[in-house]
């Protein structure tokens, strides 16, 4: 068995705090244990995507391969895209970044074990679902509209200002971000042109989130019905509102709670088309761009992820505001 850690270390608040966990992997994987490993550090979005798959091509496809995001969701998506058309690939997130969504899927409590390079290298693997889209797979969740352009505007100040000063501020960050979007009316009225297995749902909306996981935004828990191994893709359609109807229901939103307010609705499916004569602006695990067309397709137990021994999926369905078995009967009217 090979393992591959991909460290971002823009994750990282302190040189200390980074030196520790060089430490523990020369701890965890010594000389008398003879298990090959390797580091790489990432110099900027996407630059590992490549790495990785050259690392796991080299790879005889015999022997496996687990791959360790270092890192937050950005470097989870690198690694993930990077190691996707090789079955004997696992990969797993070692939490240090300012949202580490997937792993909170496992619990909110769940980091520290996630942080345990000995325990981690040998935690069994599970087969959970991704998402296809475009040329692109992400593992947690893919937004349209609002929270897109929040990231888009997230992004432009980290690289204008430096991401030291701001990281430990990075929530309130997006806060603001995400309360700017709303000033867009091209965001907030968006016409979509939408397919969903087949039917029709095209409408105008402010947001449309694409979730494998229940959490997002580091402390978020918008989709708590989403599970990232049943095989579907959970959708919740925010529909274009007056701005005061919109800023009463983002608390409840940002908490499972959608279910409160007349202006979301949830359904589940396994493909989704989008088109729209504006660009759409779209966000793949905190990665955002601007497209005019897209589908999205669920790949069920596609690959594999490795979490600590004991830990399964947490069941977030208790903080929604409707109970697990109505909400589940509703999306599949």
């Amino acid at each position: 068995m090979r393992h591959l850690f991909v460290i971002n270390p823009h994750s990282f608040r302190t040189l200390d705090s980074l030196s520790r966990i060089l430490t523990d992997l020369e701890n965890c994987f010594s000389i008398g244990r003879r298990m090959d490993y390797k580091i790489y550090v990432s110099r900027y979005p996407r630059d590992a995507i490549g790495a990785v798959h050259r690392y796991v091509s080299d790879v005889s496809p015999e022997e496996t391969v687990r791959v360790y995001a270092v890192g937050g969701d950005g470097i989870l998506f690198d690694c993930l895209n990077g190691m996707i058309d090789f079955p004997n690939a696992e990969i797993t997130n070692v939490p240090y970044g300012n949202a580490s969504d997937f792993v909170r899927a496992f619990g909110e409590d769940a980091k520290p074990g996630f942080r345990d390079i000995k325990k981690l290298s040998k935690a069994p693997a599970r087969f959970v679902d991704i998402m296809h889209c475009g040329s692109n797979y992400a593992i947690n969740h893919i937004g349209f509209g609002m929270e897109a352009q929040c990231t888009l505007h997230a992004q432009a100040i980290f690289r204008r200002f430096s991401s030291k000063w701001l990281r430990p501020l990075a929530h309130h960050v997006y806060t603001l971000c995400a309360f700017s979007s709303l000033f867009y009316d091209e965001v907030v009225n968006q016409r979509y042109e939408v397919l969903m297995d087949g039917e029709d749902m095209s409408g105008s909306y402010f947001n449309i989130k694409i979730a494998n996981g229940p959490c997002n935004g580091g402390a978020m828990t918008s989709s708590p019905y989403a599970k990232p191994d049943d095989g579907l893709l959970d959708v919740i359609f925010s529909v274009s509102s007056p701005l005061p109807d919109i800023l009463k229901s983002i608390g409840d939103y940002t908490i499972g709670r959608f279910e409160k307010h007349k202006l979301f609705f949830r359904r589940q499916c396994k493909k989704i088309v989008l088109r729209s004569d504006v660009p759409i602006r779209v966000h793949l695990d905190g990665e955002a761009f601007y497209d005019e067309e897209l589908k999205v397709e669920v790949l069920p137990r596609h690959v594999k992820f490795f979490a600590p021994e004991g830990m399964d999926f947490a069941d977030y369905s208790h903080r929604a505001h409707k109970c697990p078995d109505s909400a589940d009967n509703e999306a599949r009217q």
